[in-house]
C-alpha cells in the first residue's frame, strides 16, 4: 500500500518532491517505494526528468485503476466509520452523456438525496464491458446485462441533424440532398448513422460520405458549433446547446430512432437502495425542450 500511495501521488503531481510533501515523507522515500513497485512489476513506470517525472504510456491505465481503487478504499473506510452519515454512489457513464445530459441535471438528484455524494467517472464505449467493477450505476446509450444487476430504460431518443446558426445562414441548405455537398460530422462507433438517416429520407448516397470523424459525440457536436459541418446527434444531448442557440435543427425530419438511455445498477449490496433511487430518478429526467415533430 505504501508503494501504491507513493505511485499514485507521484503520477498525479508528475513530481516526486510534490508527492513527498503530500505524504509527509522524503523525496528519497518516494523514489524507493516507486523502485520497489517497478521491481515487483518488472518494468519502469516513470520517465525521470530534471523537473519532474512523467508516466510512461504503459503505466497510464495502471495509474487510473490504482487511483480509482484507492478512492474506493477511502470511501468504504469512511462509510464504515460513519455509517449514519453521507453515502457515496459511484456512477460511470460516457463522456458525452456526462457533459451534455447527466451533469446538467445532477443538482436535481442532490435535492432529492442530500445525503448522497455522487462520484462520477467516464469511460469510452470500448471499455464498458469491464466497467461494473467498482461502480454502483452504469449509464449508457444502449441496454446492458450483468449478473446480479438490474437494467432500466430511462429515456427514449432519436437522432436529428444540427449545425451552428452561422453555418445554416451561410449555406442555405433547403433540401436533404443538399447535405451531401457539406462535411458530415461523424462520431466513431456511429459511422452507419448518416447512411441510415439518408435512407430514411429516401435519398441515395455514395459509399464514401464527406466529413471527419471524432471519438466522442460531444466532440462531434463541438465541431458543429464551430462551423465545421453538419452533425447527426442524439436529441437527449442537444437541449442546452439548442436552448443557447449554439446549435439549430437543420431538418426536424426524418428522426432516426436511437437506442435510448439505460441505467444498470446493483440489486444487492450496501449501495443497492441508493442506486435504485438514482436509476428511478434518471427515469424522470425527460426533455424540457420540445422535441422536433
Amino acid at each position: 500500500m505504501k508503494a501504491l500511495r507513493a505511485f499514485e501521488a507521484a503520477a498525479r503531481h508528475a513530481n516526486f518532491t510534490a508527492a513527498a510533501d503530500e505524504l509527509s515523507i522524503t523525496h528519497s522515500a518516494v523514489s524507493q517505494q516507486i523502485r520497489l513497485l517497478e521491481d515487483y512489476l518488472g518494468q519502469p513506470l516513470f520517465a525521470r526528468e530534471a523537473r519532474g517525472a512523467t508516466l510512461l504510456p504503459q503505466a497510464r491505465d495502471y495509474f487510473a485503476e490504482v487511483q480509482s481503487s484507492l478512492d474506493r478504499i477511502a470511501s468504504a473506510t469512511a462509510a464504515l466509520k460513519s455509517p449514519d452519515q453521507r453515502s457515496s454512489l459511484r456512477v460511470c457513464t460516457t463522456p458525452s452523456l456526462a457533459m451534455k445530459w447527466l451533469i446538467p441535471r445532477l443538482a436535481g438528484f442532490q435535492l432529492k438525496a442530500p445525503h448522497a455524494d455522487i462520484q462520477l467517472t467516464t469511460l469510452g464505449r470500448q471499455f464498458f464491458d469491464h466497467a461494473e467493477a467498482g461502480n454502483d450505476v452504469l449509464v449508457r446509450r444502449m441496454p446492458m446485462q450483468r449478473p446480479d444487476h438490474t437494467c432500466v430504460r430511462c429515456l427514449d431518443d432519436h437522432l436529428v441533424v444540427v449545425a451552428s446558426p452561422r453555418f445554416i445562414e451561410r449555406h442555405h441548405i433547403t433540401d436533404i440532398a443538399d447535405c451531401l455537398g457539406h462535411p458530415l460530422l461523424q462520431a466513431t462507433g456511429g459511422l452507419a448513422h448518416w447512411p441510415r438517416w439518408f435512407e430514411l429520407a429516401g435519398v441515395r448516397v455514395p459509399s464514401q460520405l464527406p466529413g471527419p470523424a471524432f471519438d466522442h459525440q460531444f466532440l462531434c457536436m463541438q465541431a458543429a458549433m464551430n462551423d465545421l459541418g453538419l452533425a447527426l446527434a442524439p436529441w437527449c444531448l442537444l437541449e442546452e446547446d439548442i436552448r443557447a442557440d449554439r446549435l439549430r435543427l437543420v431538418f426536424p425530419q426524418p428522426r432516426l430512432p436511437a437506442s435510448g438511455v439505460y441505467a444498470l445498477y446493483r440489486t444487492e449490496g450496501p449501495t443497492a437502495v441508493l442506486a435504485r433511487q438514482f436509476a428511478d430518478w434518471l427515469g424522470t429526467q425527460h426533455w424540457t425542450l420540445e422535441s422536433p415533430s
